[in-house]
């Protein structure tokens, strides 16, 4: 068995997208919240959620994955209900930095306005009836090892590349109340506190075959 345990490790390696109420928005900077949102906090800035690029992810291709996890550090006490959202990652060898919406949107697929699906995993969790959260307070995410076993299983991965998941209500399955939400600390908020992706796997160890003769 071993473990991994990574952190988002610059600004352009995790974004927050919402709706304004007429289009989509990003936020690269994270400026307004300072965190990684999800949930329902206003009319005018809602179905929030977001991607979080890791690094360096040194497990092998086809390395069986036991367990994973995403751990969230609260940046605010929120405690409205219900907060329901959703966990999918890219399917993509080697994940790139987020830059632009309209990037965003080709990445994280329909439910956002892009084009199609082709670029998230057939593996989702959802993440619901979210209890509350006190600031600064760590709190795991349920086990998303299907969606970690569906990258590393691709035939292009290689260990050291970068994988992205994301978390996000886009899909709008909160309670529409103004802070029906949940919020963690994105990297420009605090590079320590930022969010984290624990994995525990297993690898395959060959066997010799041969004759002994005496």
């Amino acid at each position: 068995m071993a473990t991994l345990d990574l952190q988002v490790g610059a600004s352009l390696d995790d974004c927050m997208v919402y709706w304004t109420g007429v289009a989509w928005a990003i936020d690269l900077n994270q400026s307004l919240v300072n965190g990684q949102q999800v949930g329902y906090n206003a009319a005018d800035f809602c179905k929030a959620g977001g991607g979080m690029r890791f690094l360096n992810v040194t497990i092998p291709q086809g390395a069986t994955i036991t367990t994973a996890y995403l751990t969230i550090t609260a940046r605010s006490t929120d405690s409205l209900t219900t907060v329901n959202s959703v966990i999918v990652g890219e399917d993509a060898d080697n994940a790139a930095a987020f830059s632009t919406l309209d990037n965003y949107k080709g990445r994280r697929g329909t439910v956002v306005g892009g084009a199609n699906n082709n670029n998230i995993t057939s593996a989702s969790v959802n993440f619901n009836s979210i209890p509350s959260w006190t600031t600064d307070t760590a709190y795991n995410s349920p086990d998303i090892k299907t969606i970690i076993q569906e990258i590393v299983n691709r035939a292009g991965w290689v260990s050291g590349n970068a994988l992205v998941l994301y978390w996000d209500d886009h899909a709008n399955a909160s309670t529409n109340t103004d802070g029906t939400r949940r919020g963690g600390y994105c990297y420009d908020g605090s590079t320590s506190l930022c969010v984290k992706l624990h994995i525990e796997y297993t690898t395959v160890v060959g066997r010799s075959y041969g004759f002994i003769i005496g």
